[in-house]
């Protein structure tokens, strides 16, 4: 139930970060949560851990997706519309895929009357999708695990009061975010 509960957080916050309101969850969205968590898992041969990696990156994704992120507030629609959702953000990455790779076979193509075409632009590292650590990714949780007992779990994202755990989880990744030279600001 955590995890479904670190889900509903993630849809909020997403939904949140962009100025857009997300109704409050209840046991309906919590359940229907914890099913796609279920589901996703045993699609996943029963890795946990990378279903919600999965589930989590495509909620950061849907905020690049106006076609979902309209249609996507709850954890029931969430989970009603997975297949579909989870279909979308495997073309993008495709698409995008594609895009780099095409990309890349211009700047070695020559010009008419022997002149070789300037170098295809770089793409700029913050525009290329990057993972951005969040108080609930894999690798926040993984660092954080041995801190757990240390801090108090009442609280939620949701509804503005993050528990003591949730801020020190932030706090972690504002860091690694950091290291990996991302601009917290304008990835928010």
């Amino acid at each position: 139930m955590d995890d479904a509960r670190d889900v509903l957080d993630h849809l909020g916050l997403m939904r949140s970060k962009l100025g857009l309101s997300t109704p409050a969850s209840n046991k309906t969205d919590q359940r229907a949560v914890c099913k796609l968590i279920v589901q996703t898992t045993e699609a996943n041969k029963g890795d946990r851990a990378r279903a919600l990696m999965l589930i989590l990156a495509v909620v950061d994704w849907m905020a690049s997706n106006t076609f979902w992120l309209r249609r996507v507030l709850t954890g029931r629609q969430l989970h009603a519309n997975w297949d579909k959702i989870a279909n979308d953000y495997a073309v993008s990455l495709i698409e995008h895929q594609r895009d780099l790779d095409a990309a890349a076979r211009e700047q070695d193509k020559p010009r008419r009357g022997g002149r070789v075409l300037p170098p295809a632009r770089v793409p700029d590292p913050y525009v290329a999708p990057r993972h951005v650590h969040t108080f609930c990714c894999e690798h926040v949780l993984a660092d954080m695990k041995t801190h757990e007992d240390d801090y108090d779990h009442e609280g939620s994202v949701r509804y503005g009061q993050p528990s003591a755990w949730q801020r020190a989880c932030m706090e972690h990744a504002d860091e690694l975010n950091r290291r990996d030279g991302i601009d917290i600001e304008s990835a928010a």
